[in-house]
């Protein structure tokens, strides 16, 4: 079933550059701190055919359902084969869609085939933050990954009261809906749940946050309508390499479509051993020491602006 969905737009970022750091006994949760690879996180490699890898760091403790569910999908092999069927640059990519189109793929985590989002404040969409697509704040195969680092605002000037506006507006329209098991009525209700959420998260934010997405990137109007349960930490490059293909109009005619079709050869998630604290080198898992977060200046949706309202028919909708 086809349903609308909001688009989102992007902003902010620069270079990105990873960096040895020392051993502790634990990271911070989440991606709003650096990111550390240490003995018993959980990782995720993505190869992507003809581009490379792109590694990232698993979030169970914040995300539980998401990261068994991916990870379960994993192991199943569900990934293999599958295309990155949605692209926007300064945005994300997205694939996992057992149709290749935006449509298709059940959740193996609930038997429902589908499960509730995971919103955390210390998650955030910054460039390489890896998230699930949803239908109406349901997640089910699709992921995306944030593959923004160009600031296009200033964290700082973003007014809460201006997404609390859109959400009392969405608020009242749902409201104002008779049939409240319509698509209709889960479509919006999803919606006041998303600028609910995203005007507490601007509304909360640390400096660390703002000042993390005025100098990394990222898309900050994703907070709060996604599921974020990883990060990116290595293969930047292939999101880079990515976000440059040529598009054409997918079937909501949308400029997101790759001309030519980007392959997932495979996903892999494991937890990582690091044979000695001190070595630097790589495990027999492929993990290695410890990095620091970047310092450096169904199909999915996303606004032009913070507020913008503008559509798309879809089936699941991601970032």
């Amino acid at each position: 079933m086809k349903v609308k969905n909001i688009l989102l737009s992007a902003v902010l970022a620069a270079g990105c550059i990873f960096t040895a750091a020392g051993c502790s006994n634990k990271s911070a949760p989440g991606n709003v701190a650096e990111i550390s690879i240490l003995d018993g996180d959980t990782v995720a490699e993505i190869e992507i055919e003809g581009y490379g890898v792109i590694k990232a760091k698993l979030f169970p403790d914040i995300a539980p359902k998401a990261v068994e569910n991916f990870t379960l999908l994993a192991e199943a092999g569900y990934y293999d084969g599958l295309k990155i069927h949605r692209v926007l640059a300064g945005h994300f990519m997205q694939g996992g869609s057992l149709n290749g189109d935006g449509t298709g793929g059940s959740a193996l985590v609930d038997p429902s085939g589908g499960f509730e989002m995971e919103v955390n404040d210390q998650v955030r969409n910054f460039y390489g933050a890896l998230g699930y697509a949803n239908v109406n704040g349901k997640n089910t195969t699709q992921f995306y990954i944030v593959n923004n680092k160009t600031p296009s605002v200033d964290y700082n000037q973003l007014d809460p009261n201006a997404f609390k506006a859109k959400a009392d507006e969405l608020t009242a329209s749902r409201d104002a809906l008779e049939d409240t098991e319509s698509p209709e009525y889960a479509m919006l209700n999803a919606q006041v749940n998303h600028y609910t959420n995203l005007t507490n998260m601007i509304s909360g934010a640390s400096e660390e946050i703002k000042e993390k997405y005025n100098t990394v990137g990222g898309d900050p109007f994703l907070d709060g309508g996604y599921t974020v349960f990883g990060q990116t930490y290595e293969g930047f490059e292939v999101l880079d390499s990515i976000a440059n293909v040529k598009l054409g109009a997918n079937n909501a005619g949308e400029q997101s479509k790759p001309m030519e079709d980007i392959i997932i050869n495979s996903v892999k998630v494991y937890k990582v051993t690091i044979s000695t604290a001190e070595s630097g080198e790589d495990s027999s898992s492929g993990a290695s020491t410890p990095v620091s977060t970047p310092t450096a200046p169904e199909t999915e949706s996303a606004p032009t602006t913070e507020l913008d309202a503008a559509t798309t028919e879809t089936e699941d909708n991601a970032a």
